[in-house]
Order: C-alpha cells, then structure tokens, then sequence
C-alpha cells in the first residue's frame, strides 16, 4: 500500500505523507517511497518548489517504532534504512529548489528531523513539535541533533532533546524553528502562496541563493562573502538577469528562461 501522493501543478511539487491510521510514521516502505520520489524530483527541471505535508491531524509522528525495535535485532539491516532516511534529509537539502515544510500536525522524532532538513516551516497554530529519542534510549540521528542547534541555538537544542517535551506552535515561531504559523486548514494554502511567490522569480536566482545560503552558512565570514560574490558575479552574465533588468526599465512583468 503507498505511504505517499506526490502530485506538480504549475512548478509546485506536493509530497504528502500517507499513512493516517499511523499518523504518519515513517516505516520501511516510505523510506523506500520518498528516496524514489526524491529521485523524480532531482530530474525535474521544471520543478520550482517542493512542500512536504501529511494527511489528517499528524504532519509524521516519528518513526515507526515496531519497525525500529524489530531493527534493532537486526543492526545492519536497521542502519541500512537509518542511513537511507538521513540521506533523503541530506538529498532535501541538496535540492536546488526550495522546500518548504506545511507541518499541518504534530511532528515528532524522524518527522521533526525531515522538516528541519527543509528550507522553510509553516505550521498549523494546533501542531506541536518534539524529539522525543532520549525517552527510548536513543537519540534523534537522522541529522536533527546536527541541525536543530543550527537553527535555534544549543541551548534550546539541549532543552528539546533531553526533556523530550513538544513545544507549540507559538514557542516555536518565538524560537526561530518555523517562519509563520496558521490554522491547520490554511497551512497548506499558506505553503503554496509562499511557494507562488517564490516561483514569480527567477529560477536560477532561487537555486543560486539557496546554494550559496547553504555551502557557505559554515564558511569563515570573509570566504563567504567572497563565494556568495562569485556566485552572483556569475548569475548576472544569465539571459535572466538581463531579462529582469530590462523589464524592470520596460515596466513589465520579466519572463523567466531558467537559462
């Protein structure tokens, strides 16, 4: 049975998660389905943006923990699909598209370390978020203890991880961890004007702040600087960057070539 839908409209991917009897929770086959997905995504040159979302009250409560107790009886088969699952974080990251997570419901353990791996959270004012590992004797390894300090601090990292207690929706704006948060029915709709409006612009532009955003986030200050000016050095000798100049001077709307 799929665990996920994946459906384009106009440049806009949508990747739901599909498993509402489980809320969601990852297992052996969406990890198989999201790697495969994702390697759609990556030969989609017509994609602008992509949005992670689940179906009914949960976004993915974690991972699911039949599959990881009868995994850890079987150490290599269970780091074979560890591995695979912080890979598909890695492979989000590496997009040359944005990713915006629509946390439409609680985000707990793997679920919380794939929308970390996105570019941009919005989420459901009813959600909470949490990495709940240290109460199961284990830790969140999928790449959320490595990312969460990034983006909100250690100290905070360290309350999250060792209490194992959700924040709301409202802590989590206040801390940094998602950009905008709204009501469950419009999280997804809040995704996609965001995403509408990401695709308004130009697509090598996109792709370019999102690389140099990411590659020099731990470059010493001075070479980032230098790679961020290389980079936009090279974006103004593109047919759209002539084109969004002479638009601006003609007072039209710019048509995007990607090239």
């Amino acid at each position: 049975m799929k665990t996920l839908d994946y459906i384009v409209n106009d440049h806009v991917g949508v990747l739901t998660f599909n498993r509402p009897k489980a809320h969601n929770a990852i297992d052996e086959t969406m990890i198989g389905e999201l790697g495969d997905t994702l390697t759609h995504i990556e030969s989609n040159a017509d994609l602008r943006a992509l949005i992670l979302t689940g179906v009914g009250k949960s976004f993915i409560a974690g991972g699911d923990i039949s599959m990881i107790d009868k995994g850890l009886e079987q150490p290599y088969k269970f780091f074979h699909l560890h591995d695979l699952l912080t890979k598909i974080g890695l492979r989000l990251e590496r997009l040359s598209i944005p990713v915006i997570a629509a946390i439409n419901g609680a985000a707990y353990g793997g679920g919380l370390e794939l929308a970390l791996a996105c570019d941009m959270r919005i989420m459901a004012d009813t959600a909470k978020l949490g990495l709940p590992e240290a109460g199961l004797g284990v830790i969140p390894g999928a790449g959320g203890t490595a990312r969460l300090p990034r983006i909100i601090g250690r100290e905070r990292a360290f309350l999250m991880e060792m209490t194992g207690e959700p924040i709301s929706a409202d802590e989590a704006f206040r801390i940094g961890l998602v950009g905008k948060v709204t009501t469950q029915e419009k999280v997804l709709d809040a995704s996609h004007q965001l995403a509408r409006k990401i695709c308004a612009k130009a697509p090598l532009a996109i792709s370019t702040i999102k690389r140099t955003i990411v590659n020099s986030e731990n470059m010493p200050l001075e070479g980032a600087i230098d790679y961020c000016q290389y980079a936009a050095l090279l974006l103004g000798t593109t047919q759209d960057a002539r084109e969004g100049m002479r638009a601006f001077l003609e007072k039209r709307a710019p048509v995007w070539k990607g090239k």
